[in-house]
């Protein structure tokens, strides 16, 4: 087992100022940029923070095109929609041989997703799961310049972000 998949396992501290996480849409709809904004929130948010406002006091969250290597860890978004899985098939391949420790997040999940079929086609369960989030949500989002309650209701997403503040802390 190489050192990075250590720290993410055993919660090892990095020695670092600020973290960077990548964050990697495995195909095109699976809502990475979306998931990264969030992910930001969570980790960096002050008292009356703004939504979708990037602090990058500790964590650096980018998902825009990036150096794999450079990152601490990185979170691959999956859209369980078998079209798009089996168009991410040889992302998902390469992401699986990476060196930087991944962290799966299945994005727009739902009662029709048939959870063993995703699980036998990924061959393992990714470790975070969101909603769907409602369009209706996305569209008060786009046009509001007030933050939205709903934000705290993306339980997958802030899920992970705990499990990158436990496992990846800034000195």
């Amino acid at each position: 087992m190489d050192l990075r998949n250590m720290r993410l396992q055993e919660g090892f501290l990095l020695d670092k100022m600020k973290v960077r996480i990548g964050v990697v849409g495995v195909s095109p709809g699976s809502g990475a940029t979306f998931v990264s904004h969030n992910l930001d929130y969570y980790l960096n948010k002050k008292e009356a923070a703004g939504f979708f406002v990037a602090r990058p006091e500790k964590y650096i969250v980018e998902d825009q095109p990036l150096s794999l290597s450079d990152m601490d860890v990185i979170v691959a978004v999956l859209d369980p929609l078998p079209s798009n899985l089996v168009e991410g098939a040889e992302s998902i391949d390469c992401l699986m041989d990476s060196a930087v420790p991944v962290l799966w997040l299945v994005n727009q999940d739902s009662a029709g997703v048939k959870h063993r079929e995703l699980y036998r086609f990924l061959g393992f369960r990714p470790e975070f799961s969101q909603e769907a989030v409602p369009r209706e949500f996305l569209a008060r989002a786009e046009y509001s310049v007030a933050e939205l309650p709903e934000v705290y209701s993306l339980k997958g997403i802030e899920e992970l972000a705990e499990r990158i503040r436990k496992d990846f802390r800034p000195n």
